[in-house]
């Protein structure tokens, strides 16, 4: 019961964007420029503290960083392997694609707030500054491989030059670099402006999810997108618990990575499979409808990693 209400509240807000934008009491301008405050401001800066309060010690230890990409190749060897039967190239591309880019910022760090605390968003923010990179380039790269046969030299250097232009990465990368240099302390001032700036982020961001979520003839939809939430939300957690296990990987680690990797799809990934010609209403339905069954499967991952406080 206890797994339950922690994810209560979330969902909560989420069904609260989706009543407020369906009555019209939230309109398309203000989601765009709200989203311009996510992606922006609030998200990049709750990373940025986030780094800045781990461990330094993990910044060196290669093991932990090489635990922290391969549950991303492992699925994607899977998605080639047993996912391909009976699908157009389009729906394949977006499978490929969307097995391994999770909510984590809308979703995930909020989840992982409320269900494990201030020490579960240093070590979940610590695993997505390292993990970031290869889940973009692993996605994208697999997910034009599957439309055209083989990734170009012209959108892998796209792709680069997008993640320097990402805030979230430019934030990831900055604050590994501060810490690397020892400097993992901010003024009082400064952090306490932070602060208040992360602090934004949770309940705005799942309104503004909840928003997006285009729901309708669920049953025949959930079936149609059956192979999407087996992938993102089976099987790279699982995934991800042997491989942080099998490093020995701290627990608290395993906690933050494995929920992390249990997200639904993340919502930008509509955008990008419409971008890369992909089957964008597929990609959409998998975005919606990972998120709904989400409300069942995360209150089971946390009573399973034994998160209740």
């Amino acid at each position: 019961m206890n797994e339950i209400l922690i994810v209560l509240p979330i969902f909560i807000l989420i069904a609260l964007g989706w009543v407020l934008k369906h009555k019209k009491l939230l309109s398309d301008q203000t989601m765009k420029e709200d989203n311009f405050i996510l992606y922006w401001i609030a998200m990049p800066t709750t990373l940025l503290r986030g780094i800045l309060a781990t461990d330094d010690s993990a910044l060196k230890d290669f093991i932990f960083v090489f635990a922290t990409w391969l549950p991303y190749v492992i699925t994607i060897v899977a998605v080639w392997l047993f996912g391909r039967y009976k699908e157009t190239h389009e729906r394949f591309a977006v499978l490929s694609l969307s097995a391994v880019r999770g909510n984590h910022f809308f979703a995930g760090i909020p989840i992982i707030a409320l269900a494990m605390g201030q020490s579960g968003v240093e070590r979940a923010t610590l695993i997505l500054a390292f993990s970031l990179v290869i889940m973009q380039l692993i996605s994208i790269g697999s997910g034009q491989l599957a439309m055209f046969g083989a990734p170009s030299l012209k959108t892998i250097k796209a792709t680069c030059v997008q993640l320097l232009k990402n805030p979230l990465f430019v934030s990831c990368f900055i604050g590994l670099f501060m810490v690397s240099l020892g400097i993992n302390h901010l003024p009082k001032w400064l952090d306490a402006t932070m602060d208040i700036i992360a602090n934004i982020s949770t309940g705005l961001a799942l309104i503004i999810l909840g928003a997006q979520l285009h729901l309708e003839n669920i049953a025949k939809m959930i079936l149609s997108v059956w192979k999407i939430i087996f992938f993102k939300l089976i099987f790279i957690p699982i995934t991800t618990w042997i491989v942080y296990a099998s490093f020995s990987i701290g627990m608290e680690y395993i906690q933050a990575g494995v929920l992390l990797a249990a997200m639904p799809v993340g919502v930008n990934t509509s955008i990008v499979a419409s971008e890369m010609k992909m089957d964008a209403e597929y990609c959409a339905r998998g975005v919606a409808f990972t998120t709904l069954v989400s409300i069942l499967s995360l209150p089971i991952w946390i009573k399973v990693l034994g998160i209740v406080q």
